[in-house]
């Protein structure tokens, strides 16, 4: 398998893998004030290693793998890189957090040779937002990522809006019964 998603041809593309962080319950600000620190709970860690475990299986492999400083998508993103076999440093990006700067992200991505494949862990609807505008120009497709939701894209060397193809938008239940 190309690196990165199944029926890629073209080892010059950019690949990104957009994985909405796994089941954190809901905000409780008794327990968790800051929401910023809110952790998976333990049925999202187990369901996202499963998740992980068959996105290696598929053959997923990250040259990079970015995620929000918040507690619950860095939690995502170390179960993901440890499933995938990536040994590299995980990067926060504030980007990544509470509202997607879509240009610097774009930025970010144009610095990355043409064969990274990108893991970015994060949050709803952010995601989905940064995914419509790179598959197209004025960014109208309505997309949603449910929690462990996986969506990969290939981008041409330098991603810019309209300029990104959908390879897979799979929801963990789809995927889960996919890998069987």
């Amino acid at each position: 398998m190309d690196r990165g998603a199944r029926g890629c041809d073209s080892p010059s593309r950019v690949r990104l893998i957009l994985i909405r962080h796994a089941d954190a319950g809901d905000p409780d600000p008794r327990r968790y004030p800051d929401d910023r620190s809110r952790p998976l709970t333990p049925d999202g860690e187990r369901q996202h290693r499963l998740i992980a475990d068959g996105l290696a299986r598929m053959g997923l492999t990250a040259t990079h793998v970015l995620t929000s400083p918040l507690r619950r998508a860095r939690e995502t993103a170390e179960i993901t890189a440890r499933a995938l076999g990536f040994l590299g440093a995980i990067e926060p990006v504030a980007a990544l957090g509470d509202d997607v700067a879509a240009p610097g992200l774009l930025e970010r991505f144009a610095r990355y040779p043409g064969d990274a494949v990108v893991v970015c862990v994060g949050h709803e609807p952010q995601l989905s937002r940064l995914a419509a505008i790179l598959l197209h120009p004025d960014g109208t497709i309505g997309i949603a990522l449910s929690r462990s939701g996986v969506l990969a894209l290939e981008c041409a060397t330098t991603p810019a809006p309209g300029a990104a193809r959908l390879l897979y938008l799979l929801p963990p239940r789809e995927l889960l019964r996919l890998l069987g």
